[in-house]
């Protein structure tokens, strides 16, 4: 398989690091505001401003919102060694850990392929706290697939 990032692909994770796509709107909407700092093959960094709406009263971010939001993370990630235009996928399997609290106002997510085969990808991402300490790392499985 080529180390290179369909044109497709592409043209989405560029329009979420642009801000305006619409994926860009449903996260916003559905998990929170992220940030695509930047991206490469089988890695990408993203900063997300955690809002009030996933907070517990006491402050912590609701663990259920950050498995959500970990599946959105797998899925841009694996998103980036996907070479074909009409290669898909969908998360087979999904492990959260929790390390410490992860509260307002940010974190930093660094997502990673660790592994890339002709039918599974292997994604392991951290999720930083405001004290740049490790908060959750959440490994996944996608699994590949070709439309059309």
């Amino acid at each position: 398989m080529a180390n290179t990032t369909s044109e497709r692909h592409t043209d989405i994770l560029n329009g979420y690091k642009d801000g305006g796509s619409r994926f860009n709107d449903w996260s916003r909407e559905k998990l929170g505001d992220f940030t695509l700092t930047d991206w490469s093959w089988g890695a990408l960094n993203l900063l997300w401003d955690i809002d009030d709406r996933f907070v517990m009263p006491d402050g912590v971010m609701f663990g259920g919102h950050i498995a959500s939001v970990a599946d959105h993370v797998a899925g841009l990630t694996a998103m980036t060694v996907l070479s074909d235009n009409k290669e898909r996928f969908r998360t087979s399997r999904l492990e959260t850990n929790f390390f410490r609290p992860l509260m307002m106002p940010l974190a930093k997510i660094a997502g990673r392929v660790t592994n890339a085969s002709k039918t599974l990808i292997h994604v392991e991402a951290d999720f930083l706290n405001a004290e740049d300490k490790l908060a959750v790392r959440i490994n996944a499985v996608q699994v590949r697939r070709m439309t059309g």
